[in-house]
């Protein structure tokens, strides 16, 4: 048994998730993949294999928002604010919010909200965000915000005069050679997450929020963040599904030295390095001391993990359903570090 194959089976006897698949690769290759558990286990029993699709989860915001514009070669000034292409946006309480602080998750905006509480869809989605309220100043502190990421796909749809899945899969996705896609459907193929949307039913009884369409049964085949569901499942936060070597496909493309100022520490006199769309290992939970400064990456809710090393061309990818059928309280950070210590060494 390998060390990765055998960290997999211990996370799984000991809870942390029902199923995964981990992969350990470099920009020229996939060095070792290896899958265990389930990738369903209630309506029925399905394993997990390399090829089981995972909600991406918040692996959406680099992988998508941030590809997109890297791939765009600029098109975007990132300095403009959203207000150049969202009317709601020229508000004066959005002084000073700029594209640039969205990806930097510098904008004050708060960490969530329940948007699909004051109407579902896209139309409904943009009104509702141009009445949120920042809690802090623009470059104050860094609030790790889905917000920023719904506001940043509205841009992008706006941009591009496109919704943001076609323009993923046309200037992101086929060029990468990944089959990482929205709106994957129910199928043994793919893993289920969360029952009875839990999680974001009591998140929203804990601001006082009232939603009469939370979902009853086992999420599957659709997307587990309430906010990406209710604007179609598709949204620059989350809603993107891919197995092991469909993310190691786009990550790769991280790994080319014309990105590196895209990735870098942009947030040096804050508790945590963002670079764009992406987080820096200085401050971040899952990273592991082995891991160079250079490093960077991002996790997801559901239990999804990309850490790239540009110094030793590595790429780490964990994917798992770690919220199928419910949400446990442990320390998931702890499981991804035990991943990244197999991995570093």
């Amino acid at each position: 048994m390998t060390e990765l194959a055998d960290f997999l089976a211990r996370e799984i006897d000991a809870g942390s998730f029902p199923g995964a698949v981990a992969l350990v690769g470099t920009r020229d290759s996939v060095d070792e993949v290896v899958a265990g558990g389930r990738a369903v286990v209630d309506p029925r029993d399905v394993p997990a294999s390399p090829e089981t699709v995972y909600d991406l989860a918040s692996l959406t915001k680099p992988l998508v928002c941030g590809a997109i514009l890297a791939a765009s070669s600029g098109e975007v000034d990132r300095s403009t604010s959203p207000g150049r292409y969202l009317p709601e946006w020229k508000a004066t309480r959005y002084d000073g919010i700029t594209i640039e602080s969205l990806l930097l998750h510098v904008s004050g905006l708060p960490a969530w909200y329940p948007v699909y509480s004051r109407g579902e869809g896209a139309a409904a989605y943009r009104r509702t965000l141009g009445t949120i309220e920042p809690e802090a100043r623009p470059g104050e502190r860094v609030i790790y915000s889905d917000l920023n990421f719904l506001v940043l796909g509205e841009v992008l749809e706006v941009h591009f005069s496109a919704p943001l899945d076609q323009t993923f899969a046309a200037i992101v996705a086929r060029p990468a050679g990944s089959g990482a896609r929205f709106l994957p459907g129910r199928s043994d193929s793919v893993a289920a997450t969360e029952r009875g949307d839990a999680t974001e039913r009591r998140m929203a009884a804990e601001m006082g929020i009232s939603y009469p369409r939370f979902r009853d049964g086992v999420v599957w085949g659709e997307v587990h963040d309430g906010n990406a569901s209710r604007r179609g499942g598709v949204a620059g936060n989350a809603g993107l599904f891919g197995t092991a070597s469909d993310v190691w496909a786009l990550a790769r493309t991280w790994l080319d030295p014309a990105r590196r100022d895209f990735v870098r520490d942009r947030t040096p006199d804050l508790p945590e390095a963002r670079g764009f769309a992406w987080q820096g290992s200085r401050g971040a939970g899952s990273a592991v001391a082995a891991m160079p400064a250079s490093a960077f990456g991002h996790t997801g809710f559901t239990g999804t993990s990309l850490w790239i090393d540009p110094e030793a061309g590595r790429i780490a990818i964990l994917l798992t359903n770690r919220v199928h059928p419910e949400v446990h309280a442990i320390d998931f950070n702890a499981v991804r570090r035990r991943f990244h210590e197999a991995v570093w060494g």
